[in-house]
């Protein structure tokens, strides 16, 4: 039983192993999944032989044996579950810390939410702002164009470092959700919330609100650009980029 939970985490990892903290989440939903699947098939299959066996036929084991205890069974069916309740609680547990708790050396970025857009600065001040007019129908063009954005609106990110996140909002509750990354934190106004994620790959990935905030919700979101990290710093120390003056409308010029 060791080395099929040993053999369950390293597959977990391998499917998402360019990506955190998703690695983590996907390893904890597959071993649950293969332990849900052992033990209905442990309960099922035994319960679906006794049935047919014993059926009820009349005039046959009309009246069975009458069996008043087995504390064998009892122990075994009492120790058994309690073992396998406390591995998946500190098994999951101890993923959910790895999730929540960002790796040290991370990349600081403090993440503003307003209707209907992003503001992410950087620890050097830098500022990436994106608007809801920006983005094309990204409920749409998700897995297809990230591309069509202008790179003056993408944040870009260091690959293969992980990025800790503090979120918060001027405005409504909205949420900071990295979709290839499998983690969303609420950005609330008037407090700071964290999240952290890591891309080991260079690429471009959406980042949505998952908090419906207004009427162009759907269309709130951003890009983030994973390149080398000898690109990023290069990036990074070069000119501000879009400030919200530069954009054609602002958002409070549409707010209703």
């Amino acid at each position: 039983m060791r080395h099929l939970f040993a053999l369950l985490a390293l597959s977990g990892m391998a499917m998402a192993a360019d990506i955190y903290p998703r690695a983590y989440w996907e390893n904890s939903v597959t071993v649950w999944f293969w332990v849900a699947v052992a033990i209905y098939l442990i309960v099922a299959i035994p319960s679906i032989y006794f049935m047919i066996k014993y059926r009820y036929k009349p005039g046959e084991n009309e009246e069975g044996a009458h069996i008043e205890g087995n504390t064998a069974i009892e122990i075994v069916w009492t120790v058994i579950p309690t073992i396998i309740v406390l591995f998946l609680g500190t098994y999951s547990f101890a993923n959910f810390v790895k999730q929540r708790k960002a790796p040290e050396g991370a990349l600081e970025l403090k993440v503003t939410a307003f209707m209907w857009g992003w503001e992410i600065e950087y620890p050097n001040g830098k500022k990436v702002y994106t608007f809801f007019n920006q983005v094309s129908d990204p409920e749409k063009n998700m897995y297809l164009m990230p591309d069509k954005i202008d790179d003056g609106v993408k944040a870009y990110i260091p690959a293969g470092k992980p990025v800790k996140v503090y979120c918060t909002s001027r405005d409504v509750i909205h949420s900071f959700f990295v979709h290839e990354a499998r983690v969303t934190e609420d950005c609330v106004p008037g407090r700071i919330t964290r999240l952290w994620f890591q891309f080991n790959k260079p690429g471009e990935y959406w980042v949505f609100c998952r908090e419906y905030c207004g009427t162009w919700h759907s269309r709130m979101a951003t890009v983030l650009k994973v390149v080398p990290e000898a690109e990023f710093n290069k990036w990074l120390g070069g000119q501000q980029a879009q400030q919200p003056a530069q954009t054609e409308q602002a958002p409070q010029q549409v707010q209703q």
